[in-house]
């Protein structure tokens, strides 16, 4: 016979699963929703007719001639399953982000996330996922979410070359992944194997620049070169604004806010800035985090909704230990947030959601944005005062004999 505290450690254990497992499932069921009833099948953006181009063999312009890993990857799928293209990019797409969150929450696990938590990242990342692809499925975007997922995963456990091999991959499938090379050489340096991480960390880097030197761009339209898609990128949000209007553009702003689980970001820079946080975690996970935030600037310039997901793996493994992350209140915000966000975001099918639906959505949205923020606000001014006060240890003088 089975002890009562053993089947009871085991009723828990099954019901934090359970927990995490029904995210994922709401995740599911909204991609399915946006892609079968919400015109996701039939959509394809600029970006998507590029994507699908450099499957084909086309030529492309900057930056898309060097995004080739998932187009390729499309390509092989299309050739063994007699899919089209197209198809195949709607078949790699959701398979790439269920892959991610579990991923993700293997990574919190590692951490000590309570479930709780991991399933409020989940349930809030995963339905903005569900929509943004959904909705769009023909993007490079999960993949590199997923590369970035793997090689967490792989340097947690010790899989240092399998981590090299997935950031260069990601280099090849956005160009900001480059990044990822000096992640991957800070934690080859600090496990022993200097020489070895400062060589193999410009790997990355030089994959993305032997794919930009070999593959040709299309030069009769689109941004003429590196520095032309760079000038693109500077007026970008100047065109989505004057194209959109002051409040559709808030109402994107505050969509992709959610889409990088801007709460997981403040509370991952929270535990960087404040020394009795800092110590919680390992620096490694620090680390990469201050890496892929020095790029926030230069990510926020174009779509930072999309742009911005390879911040979020980082700064859940560093959020991870901030003392909030074990709130069942803010657990519970978190994924009431990020939900309501991503049912109020704009359904494309035939028969929308009714309004007043909707504007629940947005009242529960708009009150758990407001209540996160502020407790975000007062725990950082709470650890900035326990800093400040902190009472250090006096220093004892040596005794001095006179003569």
């Amino acid at each position: 016979m089975t002890s009562p505290r053993r089947d009871q450690t085991k009723s828990r254990e099954y019901s934090s699963h359970l927990l995490i497992w029904l995210a994922v499932l709401c995740a599911c069921l909204i991609f399915v929703f946006h892609f079968s009833f919400g015109a996701g099948s039939e959509n394809l953006i600029t970006d998507s007719y590029c994507y699908v181009a450099v499957s084909q063999g086309e030529l492309v312009r900057v930056p898309y001639n060097t995004r080739i890993l998932q187009p390729f990857i499309a390509s092989s799928v299309s050739f063994f399953t007699r899919l089209s293209r197209i198809g195949s990019f709607e078949l790699l797409t959701p398979v790439e982000l269920l892959a991610s969150l579990l991923l993700m929450v293997s990574i919190l696990r590692r951490r000590r996330a309570t479930t709780r938590w991991q399933a409020a990242i989940v349930l809030a990342f995963g339905s903005s996922l569900a929509v943004t692809f959904g909705y769009t499925p023909v993007l490079v975007d999960p993949l590199a979410l997923l590369l970035v997922c793997l090689m967490i995963a792989a340097l947690d456990r010790g899989y240092v070359v399998f981590a090299l091999i997935f950031a260069c991959l990601a280099a090849l499938t956005k160009e900001y992944c480059v990044l990822l090379g000096i992640i991957w050489g800070y934690s080859a340096y600090r496990r022993g194997h200097a020489r070895l991480a400062i060589a193999a960390a410009l790997l990355p880097g030089l994959a993305l620049l032997g794919s930009a030197l070999t593959l040709p761009a299309e030069q009769d339209s689109g941004f003429h070169g590196w520095q032309g898609f760079l000038r693109a990128m500077l007026g970008y949000h100047g065109s989505l604004l004057k194209f959109r209007g002051a409040a559709a553009y808030t109402e994107i702003l505050y969509m992709w806010s959610w889409c990088v689980l801007w709460p997981i970001i403040l509370l991952g820079a929270a535990v960087l800035l404040f020394q009795p946080l800092r110590g919680r975690v390992g620096e490694e996970d620090r680390f990469g985090f201050a890496v892929m935030l020095a790029a926030v600037p230069f990510l926020l310039l174009g779509d930072w909704g999309r742009a911005m997901l390879v911040v979020v793996p980082f700064a859940c493994a560093v959020a991870a230990s901030h003392p909030l992350a074990r709130s069942n209140r803010t657990a519970l915000l978190l994924g009431a947030g990020g939900l309501s966000t991503a049912l109020a975001r704009p359904f494309h099918g035939a028969a929308t959601p009714p309004r007043v639906f909707t504007l629940v959505m947005i009242f529960i949205s708009t009150a758990a944005s407001a209540l996160l923020a502020f407790i975000i606000i007062r725990s950082g001014m709470s650890h900035r005062l326990a800093g400040a006060f902190r009472i250090q240890k006096p220093i004892q003088e040596s005794p001095v004999e006179l003569q």
